[in-house]
């Protein structure tokens, strides 16, 4: 009995002590190094109550959000660089990598025809600074075009809702056209793309000099009855804008700015998949070829509609009067018009890009490729495009003629239709 008063007794002392509490086991277990955990029961609310603890909380939370808002407004990293292999002339074997940015557009002025050949044709788009200053183009003007061609008709594209809204392409005067230029509203606007008007002007033909990296053009080779309208008038109101589209043909194309501000976004080959792209549609062009190009406005895309969108890379850049625009194949691009602006396009056919025009010209069914000579692939670039010409049916070349023909007619009965 006295013994287990003693047992009694002492354990009474051992919890009055706290050594057989739970803090103590645990305190005596982090002495061993086994289980080292932190009572928070203990601890937290003493850390909350400290004044020093919370003052430094918040400071370390303050400088970190202050250094994120500094990284986010002040750093701008790539979105993407592409590796650009091109071949070393001095070395046949070797090839040389140019990293390209899509940061920006590469503007060059001094740029040889070898420097452009190696570095941009069918490669990369490039802006070209002093192509145009000395063109007598340069001084086109409003007046100049109302006052010697405002009774001429010339066909343009019209939208009450941006581009879901475009109507079929309106043939009207070009006066009627331009005393309305003034008048272009977010989605209401209007655009001049007229394929055949300077064609039907020598002497504005005159004022647009020869360029040193067109002046090699195939298309020279086709027969006039399905040669690609060369040189098109393009004029629209602010807010109008392309399509986003790949050319005719897949081929290299210019864009020569005479007045106003024109916006760019060009997107590197190998996005179809994200630029939502439609296929199978014909041209419309005396030489039958397939068109490629999407319904999304890159200027106010539909993310909704078309999600995939959000991912694709786009070079993103402004074209200036007095600047030219190379774009090679493959690339997709809209054009934007931020106030009222007027260009001429063109194309060109050449050694860096004959290949893909011509598949092209095959896959829309115009030849087969049946038809070629066995010893075709041998031949240099030039005999296999007037290979390809020469073996065209001749339905296909009177086709041609038909669609020219019937394109100025239609001119002809609106011009006649006007008073006076």
């Amino acid at each position: 009995m006295a013994a287990k008063q003693r047992n009694k007794r002492s354990k009474q002392q051992q919890d009055k002590n706290g050594t057989n509490s739970p803090s103590a086991t645990q305190t005596s277990a982090d002495k061993d190094g086994k289980h080292a955990k932190a009572n928070p029961k203990v601890l937290t609310p003493n850390l909350l109550q400290n004044p020093f603890f919370l003052t430094g909380v918040v400071t370390v939370v303050i400088s970190v959000m202050a250094i994120l808002l500094y990284l986010n407004m002040s750093w701008k990293p790539s979105r993407m660089v592409v590796v650009t292999k091109v071949h070393d002339e001095s070395n046949p074997d070797k090839q040389r990598e140019y990293k390209r940015s899509l940061d920006t557009i590469d503007r060059r002025s001094n740029l040889s025809l070898e420097e452009y050949r190696e570095l941009y044709d069918g490669k990369w788009p490039v802006l070209i600074t002093d192509a145009l200053p000395t063109m007598r183009a340069m001084n086109w003007t409003k007046k100049f075009f109302m006052e010697k061609y405002g009774n001429e008709i010339i066909t343009i594209r019209a939208t009450e809702d941006g581009l879901v809204g475009i109507k079929d392409t309106l043939a009207m005067p070009l006066g009627l056209f331009l005393s309305h230029l003034h008048e272009g509203q977010p989605k209401l606007w209007t655009y001049l793309m007229d394929e055949l008007f300077l064609l039907q002007k020598p002497e504005l033909q005159d004022d647009l000099d020869d360029i040193l990296y067109l002046q090699d053009d195939f298309f020279q080779l086709f027969p006039r009855e399905i040669r690609p309208w060369n040189s098109m008038l393009l004029w629209g109101t602010k807010f109008s804008r392309s399509h986003l589209h790949i050319d005719p043909y897949n081929w290299t194309g210019t864009n020569a700015v005479f007045s106003g501000l024109k916006k760019w976004k060009l997107f590197p080959p190998g996005q179809d998949y994200l630029l939502h792209v439609k296929k199978g549609s014909n041209s419309g062009f005396p030489l039958n070829c397939f068109k490629y190009s999407s319904d999304i406005d890159a200027f106010n895309p539909d993310l909704k509609r078309f999600p995939r969108f959000a991912k694709a890379k786009a070079i993103e850049f402004d074209q200036h009067p007095g600047e030219l625009l190379l774009i090679p194949t493959g690339w997709f691009h809209q054009a934007y018009n931020d106030e009222e602006t007027m260009a001429v396009s063109s194309q060109v056919m050449n050694i860096n890009n004959y290949k893909i025009v011509l598949e092209e010209i095959f896959k829309a069914g115009n030849l087969k490729k049946k038809s070629l000579p066995a010893n075709f692939d041998t031949l240099s670039p030039e005999s296999q495009v007037k290979t390809v010409m020469r073996l065209l049916p001749k339905h296909i070349l009177e086709k041609g003629r038909e669609l020219t023909a019937d394109a100025l007619r239609q001119i002809d009965g609106v011009r006649n239709k006007q008073p006076g």
